[in-house]
């Protein structure tokens, strides 16, 4: 189940940016992190990813980071194309299409056996 992790994180320089960021990659289960300049947020996007380790981590680094919020992210399903399709294998032309049949021929076997009853 994908979880969403929003962090407030007040940092001024890119290189504390990259720092935190650095840190929330190495926790396991992280699938990516975003950093939104405008309001100091950090943003994990992951499966299974433990909280409490993460926001322990960053805290080492970043004494006032906390927690704005923790959603499930529902992952949207996109439609699939429909598949075109296929033109029949006979070609277009006015006659049907003639299936022809082997022509079996009869089979007569000469018996050299007088004993026969039947005949």
């Amino acid at each position: 189940m994908k979880k969403k992790i929003v962090i407030d994180l007040p940092v001024n320089t890119d290189q504390c940016r990259s720092k935190a960021m650095q840190i929330a990659v190495r926790s396991p289960g992280v699938i990516s992190v975003n950093i939104d300049k405008e309001k100091d947020h950090l943003v994990v996007i992951g499966i299974g990813v433990d909280f409490f380790r993460l926001m322990h981590c960053i805290r080492r680094k970043f004494k006032c980071s906390r927690i704005v919020s923790i959603e499930e992210v529902k992952e949207e399903k996109k439609p699939e194309p429909e598949k075109p399709k296929e033109p029949c294998p006979c070609p277009s032309i006015c006659n049907p299409c003639v299936q022809y049949y082997p022509i079996c021929q009869p089979v007569y076997d000469t018996y050299d056996n007088p004993t026969c009853s039947i005949m």
